[in-house]
């Protein structure tokens, strides 16, 4: 058995679930590529430098998209998980993809919602 000595914190795991809205199939690259406003308001609440700025373009985030690429058919919701996966899509789409009161969580072709639970 395993005792475990120190703080010990709750944390939560994320995933959110993407749907096609359309009647093709789409991917996870095209979910990216349709909505550039996300890349654009990470990097305007979240990168602090020119540094971070420089890391976190659309460009890196659709190369993260294309490595962690997942097909989603039409009127199926895909899961996508967040920044536990250790990727700058999940890293983004913890941050971005959750509900706000100021920004849609749809496009023409998508939307989503998130999923949050302790573990």
């Amino acid at each position: 058995m395993k005792i475990r000595e120190g703080f010990i914190s709750n944390s939560s795991s994320t995933s959110f679930i993407i749907t096609n809205k359309t009647d093709k199939n789409l991917t996870l690259v095209d979910f990216v590529k349709e909505n550039p406003q996300l890349i654009e308001r990470y990097r305007d609440e979240y990168c602090w430098n020119d540094e971070m700025k420089a890391e976190y373009t659309q460009e890196s985030l659709l190369n993260s998209a294309e490595q962690n690429n997942k097909t989603i058919k039409p009127g199926d919701q895909e899961m996508i998980f967040g920044d536990e996966q250790g990727t700058m899509i999940g890293c983004v789409f913890d941050y971005i993809l959750r509900p706000s009161k100021w920004y849609k969580n749809e496009s023409e072709s998508f939307k989503w919602k998130v999923d949050e639970y302790l573990r």
